[in-house]
């Protein structure tokens, strides 16, 4: 018989359960269908899933020994926004077998071990009544074991964030998706970290008390379900694809793209092909033997400028280096702008205008 009790506050966790459920489907089904959107997807599924737990254990007598089946999955939550990660960062990544790894906890924390004492109390009932306290702890310490790797997973994921750099403008936007996952762990994380200890030293009493664990517990994971799965779906799934498109069309992975983008800063700055009066994107791409468009789309999307200005700023850093040698007054100003790379006169004045906000002569006097 179920107990009706907390039968509105169950009707809300409910509602909850079934958007997460109906949210993870459209976003495998109908939402383009990559591999961090299929992560999060799962992801909202099996928070929908832990809930639907917490909403039925609350509600069914002794529902684990009735229901052995596993429905928390605790242990997956870190892995997959994990992976999630590294998949953004690198959308040319495959899931690996080395990647089923991450789920061995779940496998023989959740799966086995947990099927196995519901079995085991669902044969043993009078056992059961006998020792609730000692199966609470039992299972509260399995959610302290699950708050480690928790918490080891929500730092990964920020390492990864911070150490990734804008190599596409448009990642500073998908930061911004990573921010709100890591703070949304970081919620679940510190209340789990009070809830558990203080859950553990009044063990005795938990079983009439339950609700000042589950009812919180179940507003977190309601609130996580709606906040990130519908701001995801409505704001970043599209920021995400986007990304991870304009990365594929180099058509090398994440690390190479860097390695790249040191090559072309490389190029300009220590053979100094700036220098070179008619140097043009093709000229540039064939010194580097690369695709014109891979020189153009790097230079606008991964150094934020154009060709031209990224080359005048080089030439004008050169001609203000040029001014400190002890030689430079035997030269005019155009004639140091010439060795700087620049083809004449007008394009000098007006390349180092924009770039200074004044003319070669009255940046020269403003040193003085």
């Amino acid at each position: 018989m179920i107990n009706t009790s907390l039968d509105s506050t169950n009707f809300y966790f409910l509602l909850a359960v079934f958007q997460g459920i109906l949210l993870a489907i459209f976003m495998l089904v109908f939402r383009t269908r990559n591999i961090p959107n299929s992560y999060i997807a799962i992801l909202i599924l099996l928070f929908s899933i832990s809930l639907l737990h917490l909403v039925l254990e609350s509600s069914i007598h002794a529902f684990n020994s009735k229901f052995p089946f596993p429905m928390e999955f605790g242990f997956s939550y870190g892995p997959l926004a994990y992976l999630h990660i590294l998949h953004i960062k690198n959308p040319m990544r495959r899931f690996m077998k080395k990647d089923l790894l991450h789920f061995i906890p779940t496998l023989v924390l959740e799966i086995i071990l947990f099927i196995t004492l519901a079995l085991y109390a669902r044969a043993n009932m009078d056992w059961v009544y006998a020792n609730i306290p000692l199966i609470q702890t039992i299972s509260l310490s399995m959610y302290g074991l699950a708050i480690i790797q928790f918490s080891i997973y929500t730092y990964l994921i920020h390492r990864e964030s911070k150490d990734t750099q804008s190599v596409l403008k448009d990642f500073v936007r998908v930061r911004k998706w990573l921010a709100a996952l890591v703070t949304s762990w970081i919620i679940v994380i510190g209340f789990l970290t009070i809830a558990v200890p203080i859950a553990l030293l009044f063990v005795a009493q938990l079983d009439d008390n339950s609700a000042w664990l589950y009812i919180p517990l179940g507003v977190i994971m309601s609130l996580w379900i709606f906040v990130i799965g519908y701001l995801y779906l409505i704001k970043y799934a599209e920021i995400i694809t986007n990304y991870m498109d304009k990365v594929k069309r180099f058509k090398f992975s994440k690390d190479e793209f860097n390695n790249k983008k040191d090559q072309l800063i490389n190029a300009l700055t220590q053979d100094e092909l700036y220098k070179d009066p008619k140097l043009t994107v093709a000229k540039l791409a064939g010194n580097l033997g690369w695709p014109i468009n891979s020189v153009s789309t790097m230079i606008n999307e991964s150094l934020q400028t154009n060709f031209n200005d990224l080359i005048n700023q080089h030439r004008i850093a050169a001609f203000k280096q040029l001014l400190l040698e002890p030689e430079s007054n035997k030269y005019s100003i155009v004639g140091l702008g010439q060795e700087a790379g620049f083809s004449s006169k007008a394009s000098f004045y007006r390349a180092f205008k924009k770039e200074t906000g004044m003319t070669p002569s009255d940046f020269i006097k403003s040193q003085s």
